[in-house]
C-alpha cells in the first residue's frame, strides 16, 4: 500500500474551462438471449415480450466476467476515443447497482485493472439513474484543481442479481457497460448543467431486501428469493412516466433552454413504452431520441452511456447537437443532464 501524501488535488475546486465529454465507449457481452430463449425457461413469449416492453434480445456475462470487467472495455474504448491514456486519469465514478462486492468500490477494482495509479475512484448507486447522477458529480470535480481528466463509467451485470424463474423481472434486463470521459473542451460546448431529484418514500418499490445490514445473509427474517432484485411494476410505470418527462422540462428551465432547442434525448432503455409515453407528454415525436432497447434490454445503470455511444456511431449525434440525457430508478432517484457538443 503506497503512503498517504498531500496531493496537489486536495486544493480548492475552481474550474478553469467548460467541461464536456471527449470520449465514449461502451461494451455489451458477446453472449446474446433472446426472447425465444426466456420462453424456453419461462412461461412467456416473445410476443408478450415484444408487446409489454419492446425488448427483443438481450446481453448475459459468462461466468468469468464481472462488473468491474465489463467497465474496463467500455473505459478503454472511451479512452481510445479520446485519445488519453489511462494514467491520465484523475477520478472514476462508477454508477452500479451490481457491484462485484458489497465492499470495497468496484470503481477500485476498475481502477486496479485499467491501471489508473494516481487516481481517485469511488463508486455511486442510483440504481438505473447511477449514471446520470454520476455525470452530474464528475462534470462539478472535473477540470478543477488536480482533476484534469475524469471518467465516469455506469457498468452492471444484472444477471447475476435477478431471479430466474420471476417472470415479471427476469425477461426485463441484460448486461452491459457505457463510458465516457471528462475534460475541458472549448467555450460554448459542454455539459451545461444537471437537474436531480429523490424520494426514499419509494424506496421499496425497487429492491433487493435482503444481503444489507438490515436482513442479512443468513438471518432469522432471510427467506430464500429476498437476495433477488424485486420490483413493483406498476409502481415504476406510474413513476417513470411522469419523472421522464419531468426531468427533461427541469433541467431545461433551469439553464434557459427550450424542449424545442433540443437535438436528441437519449432516455433510460427501460421500457420502449415509457419512453413513448415521456415523449408523448414532452410533446415530442420518436424520431428526436435513441433507442436501443430492442437489441440489450434493460441495462439498469449503464442503459444511458451505452445509448449514447451507439448514437454517436450512428451519427444520430453530432457537433453542435443539444442532447437531453434522462434516467430513472430506484431510490426512487431521477434526473437530467443538458449537454451541448
Amino acid at each position: 500500500m503506497r503512503k498517504t501524501v498531500r496531493h496537489e488535488r486536495d486544493g480548492p475546486l475552481i474550474r478553469m474551462a467548460p467541461i464536456g465529454i471527449i470520449g465514449v465507449g461502451s461494451y455489451v457481452p458477446p453472449r446474446e438471449m433472446s426472447n425465444d430463449d426466456w420462453a424456453e425457461i419461462v412461461d412467456t413469449s416473445d410476443e408478450w415480450i415484444t408487446t409489454k416492453t419492446g425488448m427483443k434480445k438481450r446481453r448475459i456475462a459468462d461466468s468469468t466476467m464481472c462488473t468491474s470487467d465489463l467497465a474496463v472495455e467500455a473505459c478503454r474504448v472511451a479512452l481510445d476515443n479520446s485519445g488519453l491514456k489511462a494514467s491520465d486519469i484523475d477520478l472514476i465514478i462508477l454508477a452500479t447497482s451490481s457491484p462485484d462486492v458489497p465492499m470495497s468500490s468496484t470503481a477500485g477494482i476498475v481502477q486496479h485493472k485499467l491501471g489508473c495509479t494516481d487516481c481517485v475512484a469511488f463508486d455511486v448507486n442510483a440504481v438505473c439513474a447511477g449514471w446520470v447522477h454520476a455525470l452530474d458529480i464528475g462534470s462539478r470535480f472535473a477540470g478543477t484543481e488536480g482533476y484534469g481528466n475524469v471518467l465516469v463509467v455506469g457498468s452492471e451485470v444484472y444477471s447475476r442479481i435477478l431471479n430466474w424463474e420471476d417472470r415479471s423481472t427476469c425477461v426485463l434486463f441484460g448486461d452491459g457497460a457505457g463510458a465516457v470521459v471528462l475534460s475541458q473542451v472549448p467555450e460554448g460546448k459542454g455539459i451545461i448543467g444537471s437537474w436531480m431529484m429523490s424520494d426514499g418514500s419509494g424506496s421499496s418499490v425497487i429492491e433487493i431486501p435482503a444481503g444489507g445490514v438490515r436482513i442479512p445473509i443468513p438471518s432469522e427474517g432471510f427467506k430464500d428469493g429476498m437476495q433477488y432484485f424485486h420490483m413493483d411494476g406498476r409502481a415504476v410505470w406510474d413513476f417513470a412516466i411522469e419523472a421522464f418527462p419531468q426531468a427533461v422540462l427541469s433541467v431545461l428551465e433551469r439553464y434557459g433552454k427550450t424542449i424545442d432547442e433540443v437535438d436528441l434525448i437519449v432516455p433510460h432503455q427501460a421500457n420502449i413504452n415509457i419512453i413513448e409515453k415521456g415523449m408523448e407528454k414532452l410533446g415530442l415525436p420518436m424520431d428526436r431520441t435513441f433507442t436501443n432497447l430492442h437489441k440489450y434490454g434493460n441495462t439498469a445503470g449503464a442503459s444511458v452511456p451505452i445509448a449514447m455511444h451507439e448514437a454517436f456511431e450512428e451519427m444520430k449525434i453530432v457537433e453542435g447537437d443539444l442532447v437531453v440525457t434522462v434516467a430513472f430508478g430506484g431510490g426512487l432517484a431521477w434526473g437530467a443532464n443538458l449537454i451541448q457538443f
